[in-house]
């Protein structure tokens, strides 16, 4: 049955969300993952003793939380920590609290993880939100996922670009191995997390969306921090391997050319798509690019970043 392991018990799954201050945009992230909830699911909810009403719109969900925690921790990546010591299923994930799932995630990845198990690793489509929670993006091209280019740290901006961390999912025993996450890092924990898992396990796409990233510039950790997470980074990566010469030259020349050359750069890798005439999950394996984009879709961009400039220098 789909959704099953092979023992014929179900899949759980575990989702591990950490906020602090977001109770205009939490209520949103918290709905999309209890409404599909099965038994045997887990959603773990640790908020770092807010100050707003982030305590209160989670506990009006009552026990479709299954683990609620709230005390002072010492940010993000302790939360989660914390939550994840709690998780009891066999897949996990986490959702920051202005994020989403898609309302078929649990459905997909469970049946994906039980049809597949050589596969530990899995990422959607990378789709995002504006600020009131319209969709506005997705990226719908399965691309390759190196092992080597995850493990040396070149998914960075100016090289592969970041892997979405809200898409990410990967069984329990990929989670133990490796040892969770790197609490010495304050923004850049995610990225480090899966240089690690790239040691252990290939990162298989899966061709539709399963969560969505809110974009709220200058508000997030992610942009209102980012050089310090780029410093972050940079130390992370410091005792890696470069990537290519070429491939540095034309990262640095522009986000046209930075994405012309991820076009260019290909690899063999897994994909996992819905085939509708067997009307199953089946994996594929093909030489693909690295770019999560296709050409039209990059096409369409730059033009409107050409029309945003001319506006701009009017």
């Amino acid at each position: 049955m789909p959704g099953t392991a092979p023992d014929g018990s179900q899949l759980g799954i575990s989702i591990v969300t950490s906020a602090w201050n977001m109770q205009d945009l939490v209520g949103d992230t918290i709905s999309s993952v209890v409404s599909q909830k099965q038994p045997g699911d887990q959603y773990v909810f640790v908020d770092g003793a807010s100050e707003d009403g982030t305590l209160d719109v989670a506990k009006g969900f009552g026990d479709q939380i299954d683990v609620l925690i709230s005390e002072p921790d010492d940010g993000q990546y302790y939360g989660l920590a914390k939550g994840f010591r709690q998780a009891t299923g066999d897949i996990q994930a986490w959702i920051n609290a202005d994020d989403v799932l898609m309302p078929w995630a649990f459905s997909v990845v469970r049946e994906v993880f039980s049809r597949f198990p050589e596969v530990d690793w899995i990422t959607g489509c990378p789709s995002f939100l504006s600020n009131t929670g319209q969709m506005t993006r997705v990226y719908g091209k399965p691309p390759a996922y190196p092992r080597h280019f995850i493990a040396n740290g070149w998914y960075s901006k100016t090289l592969g670009a970041y892997l979405q961390q809200e898409s990410m999912f990967w069984r329990r025993s990929l989670w133990d191995k490796v040892g969770g996450l790197n609490l010495d890092l304050s923004l850049a924990a995610d990225f480090e997390l899966w240089t690690r898992f790239a040691q252990h396990a290939e990162l298989v796409p899966v061709d539709i969306p399963l969560a969505a990233f809110r974009e709220r510039p200058g508000e997030q950790r992610s942009s209102a921090g980012e050089d310090r997470y780029e410093q972050e980074v940079a130390l992370v990566c410091a005792d890696k391997p470069r990537a290519n010469g070429l491939w540095r030259l034309f990262a640095n020349q522009g986000i046209t050319t930075r994405m012309i050359a991820r076009l260019l750069i290909n690899s063999t890798g897994a994909a996992i798509a819905y085939n509708r005439r067997a009307r199953e999950w089946q994996m594929t394996t093909g030489r693909r690019s690295i770019a999560r984009q296709s050409v039209g879709t990059l096409l369409e961009e730059w033009r409107m970043d050409r029309r945003q400039a001319r506006k701009a220098g009017e």
